[in-house]
């Protein structure tokens, strides 16, 4: 059997931490679809290199970023990210929306201030009487009930491809 020679981890990407204890040593290296952890048991682990899947929710996904970081580690071309994790341009557009919201939500901002600076609708000039009836109000307002929402916990759905 051929032996393989073992892996650089400078073609692997940028190393954002790393950290060496008597268990071995542990990297952090910046991928396009997510940080990637690294665990070296000791001196001769890069020449048999294996992956860990965790048995959750989200094995799919991390089966599929397992296969891009293998690709990656055999010198091969990965290629984009797995389906779930592409956003769409409508996808991105939205997430932006409701980042900006949450954002003026949490200075204080109010439905008409979403709707003028997120949703930039020219109904938010309107007086607060007409306003409170209108389609950019009742948008506005699903748009901050839904940013406050993912910033509590829901953008976990996202990063497991839901």
């Amino acid at each position: 059997m051929k032996r393989r020679p073992p892996f650089d981890l400078a073609t692997l990407g940028p190393i954002l931490a790393e950290r060496a204890d008597a268990d071995g040593r542990e990297l952090i290296i910046r991928d396009i679809s997510g940080d990637v952890h690294i665990w070296l048991t000791d001196e001769t682990a890069a020449e048999h290199p294996a992956v860990v899947v965790p048995p959750d929710g989200a094995h799919r996904l991390r089966l599929d970023l397992a296969s891009r970081f293998i690709r990656r580690l055999l010198g091969h071309p990965v290629g984009l990210l797995p389906p779930k994790l592409r956003l769409t341009d409508l996808q991105r557009r939205h997430y932006m929306h409701l980042l900006h919201a949450a954002d003026l939500y949490e200075e204080g901002g109010e439905p008409r201030d979403v709707a003028s600076h997120v949703l930039r609708s020219e109904q938010a000039a309107l007086p607060a009487i007409e306003f409170k009836d209108t389609a950019a109000r009742k948008r506005a307002d699903r748009l901050i009930k839904e940013a406050v929402a993912m910033v509590s916990r829901e953008y976990l759905k996202i990063l497991r491809g839901g």
